[in-house]
């Protein structure tokens, strides 16, 4: 693990996490949102270009370096739910938000539980999945009908999944009140 960040601290390498009456049920085995110590978040009412502010960009690495002054700052809609960041030379974000399928069973929890390294980022459920040597995917439960992607492109995979994880708090840190 040690090319991995750990997503927050709070788990134990997907043997648990959260507290309550839930935390003798692995991360993996849960169904539900309110399965953790969160309220279900309205990302339905979320723009996701809203998500990572201009202070949380350049914490991110985002931004385009002074050498580059023609390149544009800030996310960039590609749909409705979706946002697009980079700084033009190393680092990128992709943020998604997703809703389940509707015939899909089950919650959208599922999904943010499904790759190999699973814990919590601040309380909610959320998996890592290092793709290449310098891409990594981050997916976040955030309630039973939507989940939220990271997918992002850095120098290296650890650094890649460092801003995702990075990304996910900022965007969770910036969710619209219900």
């Amino acid at each position: 693990m040690a090319d991995r960040p750990v997503l927050s601290g709070c788990g134990s390498g997907g043997d648990g996490g959260g507290e309550g009456a839930n935390r003798d049920v692995p991360l993996r085995e849960r169904t539900s949102i309110a399965q953790f110590d969160v309220a279900p978040l309205p990302v339905e009412k979320a723009k996701p270009c809203d998500l990572i502010p201009p202070q949380a960009e350049e914490e991110l690495g985002l931004v385009p370096p002074a050498s580059m002054p023609w390149a544009s700052r800030g996310g960039v809609a590609q749909t409705p739910t979706s946002c697009f960041w980079a700084n033009r030379v190393s680092e990128s974000v992709d943020l998604r938000v997703h809703r389940k399928p509707d015939k899909v069973k089950g919650s959208a929890i599922r999904f943010a539980l499904m790759d190999e390294h699973i814990d919590l980022i601040m309380g909610y459920p959320a998996s890592m999945l290092p793709i290449s040597s310098f891409s990594c995917n981050v997916t976040v439960g955030v309630s039973d009908t939507h989940y939220l992607t990271f997918q992002v492109q850095s120098r290296n995979r650890a650094g890649a999944c460092a801003v995702g994880v990075r990304a996910a708090q900022a965007a969770l840190r910036h969710m619209p009140a219900r």
